[in-house]
């Protein structure tokens, strides 16, 4: 079969049957994980940003439309590959319970890329892999993983909490069963703040870690860049919670208590996100300082737009209860 022009293509009623019979043959066969994904953005906080991950998507396939192939032939058969893989590893993952949700995504992942291989071929991946492999940021983490990486950063977050308190004077020490409480000695009475699961982070790390891979995918940066922005996601979204915690200490020590409920039910969580993006951009400062930046287009520009955009998006959907330590004080 010779290629054909894609503006023909797309017009044509036989791809737009192919293409709408396929994506409803995919919606069929993931409707309940799909389902089930929707329900944990919703009932858990942690993945409420969920619900923009489709949406942006959808905007990376659009800001990289000049990359659609100008020509193409389908149906392309190579594309019955990831289909059926994917069906299969949903199928496994919905049977064994073994890190379900994170094998239905992955599965329904598969299932859209065997759909775009097969209705625009091969070369169709330069164009839309970003956008698919983004949409892994929808999948809840195993269980077992999320309990033990949720317990590790409540004891990272203990830890430098107090380290930052200690280098301030404060006397501060560590203790509790778990290793997750701080207590600042003080006349009259200490000051104990509880890091409890709500406070571990966890949500600001997932929700820092797509926005940050966000931005590297629009910024025009080198690749260098663009690895440093996502690979400190992580050390930075724990460092921003480190700093929630000490801000909030730092307030309950003074005796400010409602002033120290606000910053834990609402401010603090409202300006990690912020705080998270100025880290990415002084960071991106430093490189430029340190190595002489090639000749081009203002690249600042995307990632300013970028960090507004991701402020506003976590303003407005990040919850309240989730934002800030839940930290009890000695009575």
């Amino acid at each position: 079969m010779e290629p054909q022009p894609a503006a023909e293509a797309v017009r044509s009623r036989a791809w737009q049957i192919t293409l709408a019979g396929l994506l409803a043959a995919v919606g069929f066969a993931f409707h309940s994980p799909i389902r089930d994904m929707v329900r944990v953005w919703i009932k858990q906080p942690d993945y409420s940003h969920g619900f923009l991950v489709p949406v942006f998507a959808a905007y990376l396939l659009y800001v990289r439309r000049v990359k659609i192939p100008v020509t193409f032939t389908w149906p392309d058969p190579v594309g019955l590959v990831p289909l059926v893989a994917g069906v299969l590893i949903s199928l496994a993952a919905g049977v064994t319970n073994y890190a379900k949700e994170l094998g239905q995504a992955v599965g329904l992942v598969l299932a859209l890329t065997g759909v775009l291989v097969l209705v625009v071929g091969r070369l169709g991946l330069r164009w839309a892999w970003p956008g698919l492999a983004f949409l892994l940021f929808m999948a809840k983490l195993p269980d077992r993983f999320e309990i033990a990486f949720t317990f590790k950063l409540r004891q990272i977050a203990t830890g430098g909490s107090n380290f930052l308190l200690q280098t301030m004077g404060f006397p501060a020490y560590v203790g509790g069963q778990q290793g997750t409480i701080i207590t600042v000695i003080r006349d009259p009475e200490p000051v104990r703040l509880g890091v409890e699961w709500a406070c571990s982070g966890l949500s600001m790390v997932l929700t820092f870690v797509a926005v940050a891979t966000a931005v590297a995918m629009l910024v025009r940066r080198p690749a260098a860049d663009r690895a440093v922005i996502v690979l400190s996601a992580i050390p930075i979204a724990v460092a921003s919670n480190v700093i929630r915690i000490t801000v909030t200490a730092l307030v309950y020590i003074a005796g400010w208590k409602q002033l120290g409920d606000l910053i834990v039910h609402d401010l603090a969580g409202y300006l990690m996100m912020p705080l998270a993006l100025g880290f990415i951009w002084l960071e991106l400062r430093v490189i430029d300082w340190l190595f002489v930046a090639p000749e081009g287009p203002d690249r600042d520009a995307v990632l300013k737009s970028a960090a507004r955009t991701a402020a506003g998006t976590w303003k407005a959907t990040a919850p309240a209860d989730d934002g800030g330590a839940a930290a009890g004080v000695a009575r």
